[in-house]
């Protein structure tokens, strides 16, 4: 499948209208339905699926411009891991009839998705996973178990859930479902506390013998472990482009502050190692914007394979951490002020490195692509 390449004339007056109303969203207040209705959640999504057409690289764009303008990180994180977790699968795998009951819905803000596949005793190790999908007697599917680290998870109306239809290998012995949040037998447990990407809310959810049908099964019955290579490809690809937006965001106030704050008589903007941070913070956002942008372009064109995934979301999250290392000291003694926001994109950058496969995971799969 592939998309257009943007920027367009159209797209680039589109953005420029996002970064201005995203700025006055300073709390996120009403930002994510106010993001669906000018598109943004349908931006990857093709025309002939109800989408806006625009292709990966503009659903990217519009991450990153929102973060920026908005200084938050958990919103549009939320946004995306909704984007590539779940509507990505559904568009990639759906039924008709199912995306009318849950893609349409989704792009246009009017629910939200989660995708469960993490359980408590099981990450990566999918051998482990113990959730279950049993057939009944009378041809149903009865779902058993329980997932966390759901983002998404308290407020989600539709749940894609990877259970275990059979033994052996996961390659035959998983399913994806779609499970409505009102279904019988699924529990939606409270918010998870943590550090950092704060509006991106966490959940678990438990599930006893919950009954659904073919209907609910998304990818066909053993078609779980395809339907998660497809999710994870797309995200591990693109749920850091609000970063690009935050490190943007980030370099530019400090470099307003070293212009401006003086010590010794001088501006910080007059010393090497006030400089070099700055520099170094600047070649960072720019390697990973390269790449990430880059790679967007791979999928547009149906070119996006896993490794290059594996490497966009390393690379990335990598370039976010020497990132922050750097900004702390442009500031000194005030990065531990709240408006500074240092020490919590410090706490977003930490976090990077875990969501959709560790970044050990990540080197793990790159190696294996180049035979080691």
């Amino acid at each position: 499948m592939t998309h257009p390449s943007p920027p367009s004339q159209e797209f680039a007056g589109w953005l420029a209208g996002l970064r201005s109303w995203a700025a006055k969203y300073p709390e996120g207040d009403g930002l994510w339905r106010t993001a669906a209705a000018q598109g943004l959640l349908s931006l990857a999504v093709p025309e002939s699926a109800g989408g806006g057409g625009a292709g990966y690289e503009a659903a990217c764009l519009a991450l990153e411009a929102l973060a920026e303008e908005t200084g938050l990180s958990g919103p549009p994180f939320a946004m995306a891991a909704q984007m590539w977790a779940c509507q990505e699968p559904l568009l990639e795998f759906g039924t008709k009839a199912q995306h009318d009951r849950y893609l349409t819905p989704l792009i246009a803000g009017t629910a939200v998705g989660a995708f469960a596949a993490t359980e408590y005793d099981s990450g990566s190790d999918l051998l482990s996973l113990r959730t279950r999908a049993d057939r009944d007697d009378e041809g149903h599917w009865r779902l058993n178990g329980a997932k966390t680290f759901i983002t998404n998870g308290p407020t989600a109306d539709v749940f894609l859930v990877l259970a275990r239809t059979a033994e052996g290998s996961a390659l035959s012995g998983l399913t994806a479902f779609l499970v409505p949040r009102k279904a019988p037998g699924l529990h939606v447990g409270t918010v998870i506390d943590k550090t950092g990407l704060a509006g991106a809310d966490l959940g678990s959810v438990h599930i006893d013998d919950c009954v659904l049908d073919d209907s609910d099964v998304l990818g066909g019955p053993g078609g779980g472990f395809a339907v998660l290579m497809h999710a994870m490809r797309h995200e591990r690809a693109f749920i850091l482009a609000p970063a690009l937006g935050l490190m943007a965001r980030a370099l530019r106030r400090a470099v307003e502050h070293a212009r401006s704050r003086s010590q010794f008589g001088h501006p910080l903007a007059s010393y090497d190692t006030i400089r070099r941070r700055l520099v170094r913070m600047h070649l960072a956002l720019t390697s990973a914007r390269e790449l990430l942008h880059a790679t967007a372009r791979r999928a547009d064109t149906g070119t996006l394979d896993h490794g290059r995934s594996s490497l966009t979301k390393l690379h990335v999250s990598t370039e976010f951490n020497r990132f922050c290392e750097e900004l702390p000291d442009v500031y000194g003694g005030y990065a531990l002020l709240p408006e500074t926001g240092a020490t919590d994109l410090l706490a977003d950058a930490v976090a990077s490195r875990y969501y959709s496969g560790t970044s050990d995971m990540q080197m793990k799969i790159i190696a294996e692509g180049l035979g080691l």
